[in-house]
Formats: structure tokens, sequence, C-alpha cells
């Protein structure tokens, strides 16, 4: 079995934390931050639990929680979760969404398929088509700052 592997970083220059999570299998019980969190799903299949929704998730899908969404999750085939996610403070998403739009407003993602529709809306592509177009190369992993 593939072993577990965490990783966590943070950047002072961004002031965000960055990490991955390698050939989890564990269930996230229910659970919530005060920070938003922007994820990427790069293999496994999971079932999210967000809001009183439920969600099937898997590669190339991407989540997003605002500040005190409860969420939950857990396998639903045989495999492992690997995943890449950042974690965006609230003053951080001010200064960004201030940057962005000219007002100094917490956005709120109404569901899981919020992002997807900007990522079409401004790609023109969903996240899935774009990540067939330019596929993640295997071997040397360099394609993710490894």
């Amino acid at each position: 079995m593939k072993k577990e592997i965490k990783t966590v970083v943070y950047n002072d220059e961004l002031r965000m934390e960055a990490y991955r999570f390698d050939g989890i299998v564990q269930p996230f019980p229910s659970h919530f931050h005060e920070h938003y969190v922007i994820g990427f799903v790069e293999s496994g299949e999971r079932v999210l639990f967000c809001r009183d929704r439920k969600y099937a998730i898997d590669e190339r899908c991407i989540v997003l929680f605002n500040p005190g969404d409860s969420h939950a999750c857990v396998q639903s085939d045989e495999g492992t979760f690997d995943y890449r996610g950042f974690n965006i403070s609230k003053e951080v998403m001010l200064d960004l969404a201030e940057e962005v739009t000219g007002k100094r407003e917490l956005p709120g993602f109404s569901d899981q398929s919020h992002f997807t529709n900007y990522f079409n809306q401004f790609i023109g592509l969903a996240p899935g088509t774009y990540c067939e177009i330019f596929p993640k190369k295997d071997g040397d992993g360099g394609q993710h700052g490894e």
C-alpha cells in the first residue's frame, strides 16, 4: 500500500499556506476552517459532504470552501486520495478581492460548481478539459514544483 504523505508549507511573500496530501485513505470527519480553501484532486474518488449537500469528487475536480463551511469526505473507490490545496486567510482574501474588483469585500462561493463555472468563463474550458489538453507529465514530477 502507498504510504500516506502530508506536506504543508507557508509562503511569507504570498501569505498563503499550500499543502499536499498523497496516498490518503483516511476519511475526514466533519470539520470547518476559519480560512478559505481552494483545492484540486489529482487522483482518487471521494464523496464530499459540504453544507448539507453531497458531491462525487474525483481526479481534476476543484473544491472550494468558505470560512465556516462544514465539510467531510470519505474514499469511494479502492484507491488512495491525492490532493493539493491552498489555505487563504480572510485578510489575504480581502486584499485579493480589492485588487481584482476594487471592493474590499469577502467573496462567498455558493457551491462546489462555482469555481468550475468561473474557470470555464475565463479560460473557455472546463478544468477537466484543460487538464486533458495539458496533461500532467509522469516521471520526475517536475510539473508540480517538486
